[in-house]
């Protein structure tokens, strides 16, 4: 028999068909009727094949120029005994015939019988899914992780993707219900001493109607968090939802720069299930409120374009003039212009 620590040489030598010469500087035989019979036991053990056509070599006793490295088929029997074990609700035959895919579902798959074993009966009742990854394979971020595989190993094993009874939590935002309505208005608001304000205004005067719109539901978006993939459509599906309430829509609030208006497409997009809308009455009134004061600069010094006609369209503008006129500046209107007191002004 071949030593494994030379076979572990050739599979890392790198390549796949190598000379007679690259044999014996892995092999390490000076002599070459050892170097030969070395050769002949790789041959009849399955790890080399000869590259007939790359002729012999001339020496007695011949050898070909260039031989194939084959991988060593892998022996499954260990496995066997495993797959034996596992809770009876599991493939155990389908493994038993596929012992490669049982090595490849391996860790899934007894953490699963495990579970069926000792702790079925948690099936019963929901989890959230790190909890329920936690539960079975002592993982919480497994099946954020290897979902697709989860996936593979439920359905190879007959059992639905509702099997382990998780739900999924939807991304935490800073919120204030003022009001729960069937049809709810939330209005999403970029900065957090904005959405500061706005709560304690409409806690302290019990009035909720805001530039004449009726506001049901302040949401701090945590500037790129509202963007995330899918939150908003999470948090509109698991709070409101779950709730009874469905949001009628979403109003955005935010900086009036370059930045800011990235920011809110990039809300849209991420959540192309919902009805998200830039609030114009108060965008506008930031305009006005910024008449003939010396705006600040911009931290935002990236040459990255904003879709502006876009979003003076959405604004009710005829054109984006209004905006490119300071934006171009390098200058910007930040959400806090509309303060405490410019806040209460507008509140019925």
């Amino acid at each position: 028999m071949i030593a494994i620590s030379l076979i572990e040489e050739l599979l890392v030598y790198g390549k796949t068909i190598l000379t007679e010469k690259e044999l014996q500087q892995v092999i390490k035989e000076a002599d070459y009727g050892l170097f030969h019979q070395t050769v002949e036991k790789l041959l009849a053990d399955g790890i080399l094949a000869p590259v007939k056509a790359s002729g012999l070599n001339g020496r007695l006793p011949p050898l070909f120029n260039k031989y194939r490295l084959l991988k060593p088929k892998e022996d499954y029997s260990g496995y066997f005994a495993s797959i034996r074990q596992l809770n009876p609700a599991l493939n155990i035959s389908g493994y038993l015939q596929r012992p490669e895919l049982y090595q490849k579902h391996r860790e899934l798959v007894e953490g699963l019988s495990r579970y069926l074993w000792y702790s079925a009966d948690l099936l019963a009742e929901p989890m959230s899914r790190k909890e329920r990854s936690f539960s079975v394979w002592g993982r919480e971020k497994l099946l954020d992780n290897h979902f697709a595989l989860v996936r593979e190993v439920l359905k190879y094993n007959g059992l639905g993707e509702d099997f382990l009874n998780y739900y999924d939590t939807p991304e935490p935002f800073f919120e204030y219900v003022h009001a729960r309505q069937e049809q709810m208005n939330v209005l999403i608001l970029e900065n957090k001493d904005t959405w500061f304000t706005f709560r304690k205004l409409l806690q302290t005067t019990g009035k909720n109607t805001v530039a004449g719109t009726p506001v049901d539901l302040l949401l701090y978006g945590e500037g790129n968090k509202i963007t995330k993939r899918g939150a908003l459509e999470e948090y509109n599906a698991g709070m409101l939802g779950d709730s009874g309430g469905q949001a009628a829509r979403f109003l955005y609030f935010g900086d009036l720069d370059l930045e800011g208006i990235r920011l809110f497409f990039r809300c849209r997009r991420a959540n192309p299930g919902l009805d998200v809308k830039p609030f114009s009455a108060l965008y506008r009134l930031m305009l006005q409120l910024a008449e003939g004061r010396e705006l600040p600069e911009s931290p935002d010094a990236r040459e990255v374009a904003a879709p502006l006609a876009e979003f003076a369209a959405l604004l009710g503008f005829d054109s984006a003039g209004v905006l490119t006129a300071f934006l171009e500046k390098g200058r910007y209107i930040p959400q806090e212009i509309v303060n405490y007191q410019v806040a209460a002004g507008i509140l019925s």
